[in-house]
C-alpha cells in the first residue's frame, strides 16, 4: 500500500481548500499521459480531486485524507511513500511532491 506523509497531506489537503472541496472528498492519484517535446506521448503519474473511487481503485485514508489509487498503479505504488519533494531537489522550484 501506498504510505503518505504528514507533510503530503497537508499540501493534498490545503489544494482541496483552494478548490472549495469539502473534507469528504479525496484525492485520486491515477495515471495520465503527457506529450513529450519529441512529439511522443509518456505515462505519468496525476491528481484529481474526488467524491468518491473510480471502480477498481484502492481506498484507504492517511492523515486524516482519503487516497484513491487507479488501480493500474496499486503495484507500481506498493510500498512506496508520497512526501512533500525537498528543497534542494535539482532543478525543482517550489513545493511538490515526489514518491520515495
Amino acid at each position: 500500500m501506498l504510505t503518505v506523509t504528514k507533510r503530503a497531506a497537508a499540501l493534498l489537503k490545503a489544494a482541496k481548500a483552494v478548490e472549495g472541496a469539502g473534507r469528504e472528498t479525496g484525492i485520486r492519484i491515477r495515471r495520465s499521459a503527457v506529450d513529450q517535446d519529441s512529439g511522443e506521448r509518456a505515462q505519468a503519474v496525476g491528481f484529481t480531486i474526488a467524491e468518491q473511487p473510480s471502480p477498481g481503485d484502492e481506498e484507504s485514508e492517511q492523515n486524516g485524507l482519503r487516497i484513491f489509487v487507479d488501480e493500474h498503479l496499486i503495484e507500481l505504488l506498493d510500498g512506496r511513500t508520497l512526501d512533500v519533494r525537498n528543497e534542494d531537489d535539482e532543478g525543482q522550484e517550489g513545493p511538490g511532491l515526489v514518491f520515495r
